[in-house]
């Protein structure tokens, strides 16, 4: 039983390091490190391949042979680790000259092909080969030159694990550093089973047995952080194959302890094909075990990245919809603070191409910032950033602050800034302030983050402490960084969206002002035209009525007197018309709803046709140029029906609704092709339609015209009871 549970694990030892030898050799095969660890790991296969020989051979021949065939694994496989070392994850300088190297790798294995050559022809590494109680039912007498060749080889590979524990701190990246760590640590296992070993601690014991934790702690380093290899993108998927295939092959061993240990069956083929009947269900739910084992590593192993992944993509929805820079800031500040459990973060915008940044979205920890902290945004802070430094101040004076730059950092072309003192008061009134200081190697690190588009800097992130105190990893800062250009982007389109929509705002209050001022103009000089040339008017009519009694006997002058009479009632009239269209006087008068209804019956009457007149909801609170709008968009649309509609009735109607008021002017005339006139409407034979768009954008209303050949014509006109806000 544990001779054959021993050459069980050896043999699996030996497969899988040649399995993930290969693995890295096909996959950098032109690189050196990649060759390197292929022939390490092939020696190991052959180490176990002897070792596991030696346990199944019956004679003692056979076991000697194994023995010393065990040796062409064993001794190259010291320093071959070293070797990796040396040249992995960087080649030491004194490697790059090939004379030099020569001589180092010279010196390294010559005295193991020398034990190896030893070994073969002489007894100078074992003097003597007799049977024994051990696993391998052989036992050899070590020489000096045994306990020479182990003391040479331990150093070697302790001088190997220094140098990976070296290169791992001084890494940049977390998966480097930590897979450097497990190519440090995975020779551990073998050299404590290798001590056993010789020492006779206990028999049951072989190095190569130990070699499959080796292999282990080397496949982990390679599938979770891409050991020896340029690429994660296959990691997980390698890894949860590899999890899934490592659970089939343990429950293979359970099955067949079962059927030897538990039925005594024996090798045969009524054995093989049970076994492999039993085993069908395990290769039919390997998918099944391929999809749990990747989501078992999604939550165990890669959840830091699989919920910044979401924030990435959440913040990307946000950055195509968000239009307002406050809302995008909001979104942006909050996500990044709680996916890296941040103190705080703050998103400031830059201002007029100064150093001057406003604050426009923060977000905090409630339990480490305090609340006087927290109304950045709505107090309208400011910062000025400095050559090492930053400062900032609320609009109100009521906050302030200084933070001092320590060390910088270049990363993915985006220079990171870390804070190393900052000093925040408060000023409660009255002379009291209250004063905090904050401190790197207390609080944890904070890092200020540029946000640039093509060289032009247009905001910057700010990132507080961690919440457990830890730094950034690098990976962390390598998203934030690839995260920094979207954002970057993004608010400069938002703050380029907003200057438009302000300038739009500008515009149509400016639209607005200028048609009130056209409206005042035209009822002062429809006032001073009623006031002034209305009266000398009426004051002829008056004077030749007196010259006209005083003069009856002459029929001729009579009849020269009552031309000018008619002339200067025409006169009188025309002035009444221009006067009524300069400002309504019913309008002032009547007010908007009974004006049109008497408009609209007088041009019924006038033109023949059969009106209608419908009014719905309240018209209270309509400004001045909303009601003139909608006045003069009535009066357009009934002459156009006029002119052109060839129509027997005519409806206009007004509805309140929401804080809108919509005209309606419809008719049942011969209508018109709404395309061709809409291509004509800046002509003079469209300009009636023209003038009502100009009148109802400069109002902020709507108008909309339906129409087709033969089937009428409806104008609709849709504003806000207060012109200048959008209907």
């Amino acid at each position: 039983m544990k001779g054959e549970l021993s050459l069980f694990i050896t043999t699996a030892s030996g497969l899988l390091s040649l399995a993930i030898g290969i693995f890295v050799l096909f996959k950098g095969r032109r690189q050196l490190v990649n060759i390197l660890f292929f022939g390490m790991t092939a020696f190991l296969a052959l180490w176990a391949m002897g070792d596991g020989m030696t346990i199944s051979s019956s004679s003692l021949q056979a076991k000697i042979f194994w023995t010393r065939f065990q040796g062409l694994g064993e001794l190259p496989l010291v320093p071959t680790y070293l070797l990796l070392a040396l040249y992995f994850p960087r080649t030491r300088s004194f490697m790059r000259d090939w004379k030099k190297a020569a001589s180092i790798i010279s010196l390294l294995y010559a005295p193991f092909i020398l034990a190896l050559v030893f070994l073969y022809c002489t007894g100078i590494i074992y003097s003597e080969y007799f049977p024994g109680t051990n696993i391998h039912g052989l036992e050899v007498a070590r020489t000096p030159y045994f306990w020479f060749l182990t003391v040479l080889g331990f150093s070697q590979v302790i001088l190997g694990i220094i140098l990976n524990l070296r290169e791992s701190r001084r890494s940049d990246s977390l998966h480097r550093r930590r897979g450097l760590m497990f190519l440090a640590f995975a020779p551990f296992p073998m050299l404590a089973a290798n001590l056993v070993q010789n020492l006779k601690w206990n028999e049951s014991v072989t190095t190569p047995q130990a070699s499959l934790l080796f292999v282990g702690l080397l496949g982990y380093g390679i599938l979770r952080h891409g050991l020896f290899l340029d690429f994660r993108s296959a990691t997980r998927r390698a890894l949860a194959h590899a999890l899934a295939l490592a659970i089939d092959l343990a429950l293979c061993v359970l099955l067949l302890s079962m059927l030897r240990y538990g039925l005594k069956m024996r090798f045969s083929w009524n054995g093989v094909i049970l076994f492999l009947v039993c085993a069908a269900p395990l290769f039919i739910a390997y998918p099944a075990e391929v999809a749990w084992a990747n989501r078992l590593l999604s939550r165990r192993l890669y959840r830091r990245e699989s919920r910044m992944g979401t924030v990435l993509e959440g913040l990307s929805r946000s950055i195509r919809t968000v239009r307002d820079p406050y809302t995008l800031a909001a979104d942006v500040t909050g996500m990044v603070r709680e996916s890296l459990d941040l103190a705080s973060c703050a998103l400031m915008i830059r201002e007029d191409g100064g150093e001057r940044y406003r604050v426009i979205g923060f977000a905090s920890h409630p339990g480490r910032v305090a609340h006087e902290h927290r109304g950045v945004v709505e107090s309208g802070m400011f910062m000025q950033a400095w050559s090492e430094s930053y400062t900032f101040e609320t609009t109100s004076g009521d906050f302030s602050s200084y933070w001092q730059v320590g060390k910088r950092l270049e990363r993915g072309g985006c220079r990171l800034e870390y804070l190393h003192l900052g000093v925040l008061r408060i000023h409660q009134g009255g002379g009291v302030v209250k004063e905090s200081l904050w401190r790197e190697r207390e609080e944890g690190e904070a890092i200020s983050l540029p946000l640039e588009v093509g060289g032009e800097r247009v905001g910057l992130l700010w990132l507080g402490g961690k919440m457990d105190g830890s730094p950034f990893r690098v990976e962390e800062l390598d998203q934030l960084v690839a995260l920094s250009t979207q954002v970057a982007v993004a608010l400069l389109n938002a703050r380029l969206m907003q200057e438009i929509m302000d300038r739009s705002r500008q515009l149509r209050e400016l639209a607005h002002k200028v048609s009130s001022a056209q409206e005042e103009e035209r009822i002062r000089i429809s006032r001073e035209l009623h006031d002034g040339l209305a009266i000398f008017f009426l004051d002829i009519l008056y004077g030749l009525d007196v010259l006209e009694r005083d003069v009856e006997e002459s029929a001729g002058l009579s009849f020269h007197l009552e031309d000018i009479r008619n002339q200067a009632r025409q006169g009188l009239k025309e002035l009444r018309r221009l006067i009524s269209d300069l400002r309504p006087s019913s309008l002032e008068v009547l007010g908007l709803r009974d004006s049109l209804a008497s408009y609209l019956d007088r041009f019924g009457a006038e033109n023949g046709l059969e009106v209608r007149f419908e009014c719905r909801g309240s018209l209270q609170g309509l400004d001045a140029l909303s009601e003139m709008t909608l006045f003069r968009v009535a009066q357009e649309a009934l002459a156009n029906v006029a002119k052109h509609a060839r129509a027997r009735s005519v409806r206009l109607s007004l509805k309140e609704e929401n804080g809108q008021v919509q005209l309606e002017v419809e008719d049942d005339g011969t209508g018109f092709a709404l395309e061709d006139v809409m291509t004509r409407r800046y002509t003079k034979s469209c300009l009636g339609l023209k003038s009502m768009e100009e009148r109802a954008e400069l109002a902020g209303g709507r108008l909309t015209v339906d129409a087709e050949p033969g089937k009428g014509t409806r104008v609709r006109l849709r504003v806000p009871k207060t012109a200048g806000r959008p209907a």
